[in-house]
């Protein structure tokens, strides 16, 4: 059995401020022009197929063409919900469209769910559990609620529950933050990572899967073996991950449930970068910048420079953040002086100006009233609630 093992779409998702349809659209054509390359009988989605529960239009159109070229390819897609997705818009007509090569995991009830496929290479069984949390593995097994009391003991549970095939290889697809011991996986600013790791899940009771595809982490890795693996996000949706390649996953697996993994990059038109250099630097750079469209997070060491933003978006369009060095240093030497100032200025010209900072822009009219409307209401909540 081969197979593509990709996650963490976030079809419809704005970073900054910016919408990544086109970004989003090539990159799923790339995955599919892969699986076909590859020869694959499955495309494996492992959670977060959009990045909000209600996505935009324009991203229900987008996943529905990646089923229909998918499906068109004889390619079978299977799919989860990830904690970004609304589990139950998400399967809306799975019974359907499952006759149509289309796998997508109901709303997680206890009942196993899985997906049985035979090649000519071998069989497997995929078993789908989509992002839970404690109170539901409760829920569905009334009987064992006691003893579920973290993330680890659920997914344990759920696992436990899932009919193993001793004739096929087990693989399960799951999207949880998964860690091995105090060893915890590589994350990114655009994760959603509850503090203090209390939603963490321990690898060890996914022992009994011969593969493991994870989601919810958006960097490609391992988790206590080579068989438990995030194959990381579509796209960098985060400027901490600038620079690190993306890529899928292609798994030849057996009847017996011998693993090979072989990641293959994802093409990239345009991305995240992360520039510092003074404006004129900057400037000299773009006449020959084969990239200038890129996203760009650009930190310059000049000391000032007035209406920075706007004159930067004449030959780097698509800057999402622009910073001065001496204001980070400053602010990384005397964190508490900082504070301190921003404390003793009003709320609204600390927002107004990093707004125009940040935007290139002032704040109209309707928007500092609106501001203003919001910082009053946030204020008489705090007074009333000290009372």
């Amino acid at each position: 059995m081969r197979f593509l093992h990709t996650a963490d779409l976030h079809i419809g998702k704005r970073v900054r401020g910016f919408s990544l349809k086109e970004e989003q659209e090539r990159a799923l054509e790339h995955i599919v022009r892969i699986a076909c390359e590859k020869r694959v009988d499955a495309i494996v989605v492992a959670g977060d197929i959009y990045d909000k529960p209600v996505p935009p239009t324009w991203a229900l159109g987008a996943l529905e063409h990646f089923l229909e070229q998918a499906t068109d390819a004889g390619i079978t897609v299977i799919m989860i919900a990830g904690n970004h997705d609304s589990a139950e818009r998400l399967a809306f007509g799975a019974r359907f469209m499952s006759a149509e090569r289309v796998c997508i995991a109901q709303p997680f009830s206890g009942e196993p769910q899985f997906i049985d496929m035979e090649s000519a290479t071998g069989a497997a069984r995929f078993h789908l559990i989509p992002f839970v949390r404690p109170v539901h593995v409760r829920a569905a097994y009334p009987n064992e609620a006691e003893s579920i009391a973290s993330y680890t003991d659920a997914l344990a549970c759920a696992a436990h529950h899932q009919p193993l095939r001793s004739d096929a290889a087990n693989v399960l697809v799951a999207h949880q933050f998964v860690v091995d011991g105090e060893t915890k996986p590589e994350t990114c600013e655009s994760e959603t990572i509850v503090v203090g790791g209390l939603d963490s899940v321990e690898a060890r009771v996914f022992d009994a899967f011969d593969y493991v595809a994870l989601g919810h982490i958006h960097g490609p890795q391992r988790v206590r073996r080579d068989t438990v693996r995030y194959s990381g996000s579509l796209y960098p949706y985060s400027f901490s991950e600038a620079g690190r390649q993306k890529h899928v996953d292609i798994v030849d697996i057996d009847e017996s449930g011998n693993a090979q993994v072989t990641s293959v990059p994802l093409p990239e038109e345009r991305t995240l970068r992360e520039v510092r250099c003074t404006f004129e630097d900057l400037r000299a750079a773009a006449q020959t910048d084969a990239h200038a469209d890129d996203y760009l997070h650009i930190t310059l060491e000049d000391e000032a420079l007035m209406d920075a933003m706007a004159k930067v978006r004449e030959f780097y369009p698509n800057v999402m953040q622009l910073d001065f060095a001496h204001d980070a240093e400053a602010f990384t030497g005397n964190t508490q002086e900082v504070a301190h100032n921003v404390r003793k200025r009003d709320p609204l010209s600390v927002v107004s100006d990093y707004y125009e900072q940040q935007a290139g822009e002032a704040l109209s009219e309707q928007q500092r009233e609106l501001l203003h409307v919001i910082i009053e209401e946030a204020r008489e909540e705090e007074e009333g609630g000290a009372q």
